[in-house]
């Protein structure tokens, strides 16, 4: 997959311009804002499977979540001059313009199918879930997709992500409290969806 090899190819080289993990993001996001190459290069293979997964659970279509990844880190070429390094990790904003690309895609898939004939979804609808079939995580990530969407972040961030309570609040801008109700809300739910005698059968 093509994706698979930008990863690998890309995560294979560390130039020594580039600062290491142990010296900090601020000096990386520094050269970022210059239209470093081997910054961008580096900021991409440090985070790209994270934002990848992410968006591939939301969306559930591994095509899909390739584009929109790309276009995470287009979005953020664009936008890096705006940012300001203040100690929250670059991968939370990330994070945040994966959140906005998702829900893009997710209005204009929206609105597409309100305007196509009855048979259009309903094939697109099998060819996802043919794709899934495929994933061991299926059950999973269907379940997470029920969610409402505070919830589905605050999972995935969480879980699939690894962001501590802390880190998912600055991301999705909310008190760590209402990060823990939340998580505590979305787990009770997946746990439901997850106990249905039809998931366990399908």
């Amino acid at each position: 997959m093509l994706f698979d090899r930008d990863i690998h190819s890309e995560g294979s080289a560390s130039p020594a311009s580039v600062p290491t993990d142990d010296q900090g993001e601020e000096e990386l996001v520094a050269a970022a804002k210059v239209h470093d190459e081997q910054a961008w290069s580096e900021i991409y293979s440090r985070h790209v499977e994270k934002i990848y997964s992410y968006i591939y659970f939301r969306v559930g279509d591994r095509s899909t979540a390739e584009d929109l990844a790309a276009d995470v880190f287009v979005r953020a070429i664009a936008g890096i001059s705006k940012y300001e390094y203040r100690g929250m990790p670059l991968l939370a904003w990330l994070y945040r313009i994966a959140h906005n690309v998702t829900a893009d895609y997710r209005k204009s898939a929206a609105k597409r199918a309100t305007q196509e004939t009855a048979e259009l979804p309903e094939e697109i609808e099998h060819s996802v879930d043919a794709i899934g079939m495929l994933d061991e995580r299926n059950d999973m990530m269907q379940a997470i997709r029920s969610l409402t969407d505070d919830q589905q972040q605050v999972i995935i961030l969480r879980f699939y992500g690894g962001m501590s309570n802390a880190q998912v609040a600055q991301v999705v801008n909310k008190p760590e409290t209402a990060v823990k109700a939340l998580q505590a809300r979305g787990l009770r739910s997946l746990k439901r969806l997850l106990s249905e005698p039809e998931r366990r059968t399908a």
